[in-house]
């Protein structure tokens, strides 16, 4: 038999009496409230393309610079549509001459508006509306053309930047002969 008394004679709580207390003690849960579905990451966006490369030949030497960029939204369960981006291109100012695009096409896109110089560079940017979400990934290609300075072609390191207020900002780099 088990000794249930205590040494100072005071007799200990039997195991069946500890058992029901358990069992009947009221139980606390701790709980706190999920953020809302609204609340998603931000989206991703890639460089589905960008190439530059010299164009409009007078004679041996090219007077332009021509580029294509297209952005790709990758599917996400969680991330918002894109419904604006703005691609931003620096060319070395030792070819591009500087000026406004010359021109700019693909749905959606406009701008070409130029700054600089500074760091070097000239940074021609472009601006996109439009969705893109899990129906539509990829903006339409972006073309622009712009003045270059009169030099022979060189291969340069371009790196063209988009942002988005409903993405993560992000950066690609080539080496192209422009």
């Amino acid at each position: 038999m088990t000794d249930t008394t205590r040494e100072s004679g005071i007799p200990a709580p039997s195991r069946r009496a500890l058992l029901g207390a358990a069992w009947s003690a009221p139980v606390i849960v701790a709980a706190g409230t999920a953020p809302a579905y609204a609340a998603s990451a931000a989206a991703t966006l890639v460089f589905d393309t960008f190439v530059a490369y010299p164009d409009n030949y007078a004679g041996a030497t090219p007077n332009r610079i021509k580029g294509h960029v297209q952005i790709q939204r990758p599917w996400s369960a969680t991330a918002p549509a894109v419904k604006s981006l703005t691609v931003t291109v620096p060319l070395p100012v030792a070819v591009a001459a500087g000026s406004k695009a010359v021109s700019v096409s693909g749905t959606g896109w406009a701008g070409g508006s130029v700054t600089g110089p500074a760091n070097g560079t000239y940074s021609y940017t472009f601006t996109w509306t439009g969705t893109l979400n899990n129906t539509t990934s990829s903006t339409p290609e972006l073309r622009f053309l712009v003045k270059r300075t009169d030099v022979a072609p060189t291969v340069a390191t371009l790196t063209a930047y988009v942002t988005s207020p409903h993405a993560t900002p992000t950066n690609r780099t080539i080496e192209a002969r422009i």
